[in-house]
């Protein structure tokens, strides 16, 4: 199953949740406040929304059950982020870069209940990059630096703070969704969709329909399954083995 939590729809900030299978998705309760670029987490049986905002980020922790839909609030943040990326690795929940209202963050922060603590830095504060964790490392593609759009991509290990540059986009992408399947990591954004093997170089695996901007994308069986950016539809894509 899927779970959507809020998003842009062009015109605003939406508070809709959303859950179901891909080709099933419905309308299952609401969360307290209206956001977008935002980035969740599944830990404990249960997601965790970091962040988001509408005009300006905000430092709220939203906690959704997957089964219900049903959203609630769970603390504060110890700064606002939004445009910011989420995985959990180990039981434990990461949050990569964003923007603090006023600055683009560079740490990786680990969440611990309630706090967070600064488990690495990037080489520059990133918004809207490609975030995904694979083999324990936390991956980072692209995204917006202070100095433009990146082409870099990172692997941080979260246990030794360890950032390395393991491959080099083909251009500099932002406002790109990514996931991990099968021992790769799928970049979706623009008119393509990117294979990296960190390490192994990266390629271009498929072309979408339409162009797509901060789309949400997530591995569900053997398939890369995209939502919105830009559009209401909902995208799968299954890599050849």
């Amino acid at each position: 199953k899927l779970l959507v939590l809020g998003g842009y729809t062009g015109a605003a900030s939406t508070d809709q949740v959303l859950l179901g299978a891909p080709g099933r998705l419905h309308a299952a309760g609401r969360l307290p406040v209206a956001t977008h670029d935002a980035a969740a987490a599944l830990l404990g049986g249960r997601v965790l929304l970091f962040g988001g905002g509408q005009s300006v980020s905000t430092d709220a922790v939203v906690r959704v059950d997957p089964a219900t839909g049903h959203a609630s609030s769970a603390g504060r943040l110890d700064e606002p982020l939004s445009d910011l990326g989420a995985v959990t690795i180990g039981g434990k929940a990461y949050l990569v870069g964003g923007y603090t209202g006023s600055a683009f963050a560079s740490a990786i922060l680990r969440y611990d209940g309630g706090r967070t603590t600064t488990v690495a830095r990037l080489p520059a504060g990133t918004r809207y990059a490609g975030v995904a964790a694979l083999g324990g490392s936390i991956v980072v593609a692209g995204g917006l630096t202070p100095a433009g759009a990146t082409a870099a991509v990172y692997a941080v290990d979260p246990r030794t703070h360890a950032v390395r540059r393991t491959a080099t986009l083909p251009v500099p992408e932002d406002h790109a969704g990514m996931a991990a399947l099968g021992g790769a990591l799928y970049l979706v954004g623009g008119r393509e969709i990117l294979k990296i093997v960190p390490g192994g170089g990266v390629s271009v695996a498929a072309r979408l329909p339409v162009p797509l901007a901060d789309p949400a994308v997530v591995a569900v069986g053997q398939r890369i399954v995209i939502v919105g950016g830009g559009t209401d539809a909902v995208y799968a894509f299954t890599p050849p083995r």
